[in-house]
């Protein structure tokens, strides 16, 4: 099973456990520790999981954090619990805070069992941020948490990556919360800045209020706009799923008669192939031509798609990545497909070419 078919299993445990919840130490036992062997720790070793770890703060001598990962006899990690019966509080922050202030730890998690907030000391490195960069509800996954939740993972973890991301990783979050806040109901400053882009006359309270209301206007079109090409864009996909489907069906009953793998195919292969080859041998980038559309894989895996070419019409030229997917009915990938005008344009699309190849590499 893959990690997130395991982090699914574990996730539907979590209501009935709930049930019987009502204090810290049976959150512990019940849901955290489970957790931290879902992500590889052998919780039944000290050397490696360190229950009640001895943290010296300030005046208070021998205070207890709850967790401690631990990595070369040091401790690398900080765990503060609560109670799956309660939602957590700025004021369980408090605890964490303290001990970011007179140890080397980079990473904090505080968790009641189901809602994991993850800190690290941002841009002061003897003082925690005040906001997670990272917050997970186990009763509420996206794609992007079970991702992020992987690289927390015994066998993916680098301290040092997790870190140099986290800021980046928080600030995203904040501009996203910002913006839709924004989006919801425009500040004065949004407005000011917006409106002197459009409009050369004075901006006095009523000429305020009426752009205001038309930022809203404008904003919530974007978006209907934008749902409505997605929308369009998977009917599209889907019709071309099911073709695709049925020509490699005809093919595999078939025979390759029929298919032409053309000159700006092999072209757009050896330049993925070169872009790969940075953290890849280059043997392992293959490519397998179809009727209506030439993959180009990771170990000649078709379970491995790096991007996949639909260059059948030489004047559209459309690629699909893999680094974002969605998964269809059939248990395929689905990727985005993007058009491009000619095959030198993949390489404006390398970090996106690596990631892929490089999650390949993590499985």
């Amino acid at each position: 099973m893959t990690f997130e078919d395991d982090l699914k299993e574990f996730t539907k445990t979590i209501p009935e456990k709930l049930e019987h919840i009502d204090s810290e130490e049976t959150s512990k036992i019940a849901l955290i520790t489970p957790f931290l062997r879902l992500m590889g720790y052998d919780t039944t070793n000290p050397a490696e999981v360190k229950a009640e770890y001895t943290a010296d703060v300030g005046t208070k001598q021998g205070e207890k954090v709850d967790f401690a990962i631990i990595e070369d006899g040091e401790p690398i990690v900080f765990i503060e619990c609560k109670s799956a019966a309660n939602e957590l509080s700025t004021d369980n922050i408090s605890q964490l805070f303290r001990y970011f202030s007179i140890t080397d730890i980079q990473i904090g998690i505080l968790t009641n069992g189901v809602e994991y907030k993850f800190f690290t000391t941002g841009d002061d490195n003897n003082r925690m941020d005040e906001k997670p960069f990272l917050d997970v509800n186990l009763l509420n996954l996206t794609r992007k948490d079970i991702k992020e939740l992987e690289k927390f993972k015994k066998v993916n973890f680098d301290i040092d990556e997790v870190v140099s991301r986290a800021d980046n990783l928080k600030y995203r979050n904040l501009i996203k919360k910002t913006l839709l806040s924004e989006f919801e109901n425009p500040s004065d400053d949004f407005i000011k800045a917006i409106g002197k882009q459009v409009y050369d006359g004075i901006l006095t309270q009523n000429v305020k209020e009426k752009f205001g209301n038309i930022i809203s206007i404008a904003i919530s079109e974007i978006i209907n706009e934008k749902i409505n090409k997605t929308l369009a864009d998977a009917v599209a996909s889907n019709e071309e799923e099911q073709e695709d489907n049925n020509a490699v069906e005809a093919e595999e009953e078939n025979s390759e008669d029929g298919i032409v793998t053309t000159e700006l195919e092999k072209e757009a292969y050896f330049v993925v192939k070169s872009i790969a080859s940075e953290i890849i041998a280059p043997e392992l980038v293959a490519m397998r031509d179809r009727k209506h559309y030439c993959n180009i894989l990771f170990d000649d895996n078709q379970r491995y798609p790096i991007v996949r070419l639909y260059f059948n019409n030489p004047n559209h030229l459309r690629v699909e990545f893999y680094d974002e997917i969605t998964l269809t009915s059939n248990g395929g990938k689905k990727g985005e497909k993007v058009d491009i005008e000619q095959v030198s344009d993949l390489y404006t699309y390398k970090g996106r070419i690596l990631d892929v190849v490089n999650e390949y590499l993590e499985m």
